[in-house]
């Protein structure tokens, strides 16, 4: 081989293991600033979304807080029961017609949602 000739590199040496890959330049670009943006996105959603919100509808009887910042799977804190002047605290439900009772053992959070108080009067 004559030392003023270079010697000629393979055509597709310098590209490794993608060197069957078929995109352009700038589809790869594209794909890229997409994937970030999509990070980007949801990590935005994630801030914006402290998770769900268990309220208490104590119908009468004494305010309970609500449970914020559950995520899915999580359990609801059984709160102190609410008390109200004549009546016994009866359970928390599901529905307003205090059919459906909460179990609070059994049940996991999957959305924000709002338990009523059950209250069975004292009788005199």
């Amino acid at each position: 081989m004559d030392e003023r000739t270079p010697e000629k590199q393979p055509e597709n040496d310098f590209k490794g293991i993608y060197k069957n890959v078929k995109i352009s330049v700038k589809t790869l670009d594209i794909v890229i600033v997409g994937g970030i943006l999509l990070m980007i996105a949801l990590v935005l959603f994630g801030i914006a979304n402290n998770g769900y919100t268990v309220s208490f509808d104590s119908r009468g009887g004494t305010d309970v807080a609500a449970q914020t910042d559950l995520m899915y799977g999580d359990h609801v804190a059984e709160p102190e029961p609410p008390t109200r002047e004549g009546y016994t605290f009866a359970g928390w439900y599901h529905d307003e017609n205090c059919q459906y009772p909460f179990d609070f053992d059994n049940t996991i959070v999957d959305a924000s949602a709002t338990l009523y108080a059950d209250w069975e009067k004292i009788q005199d």
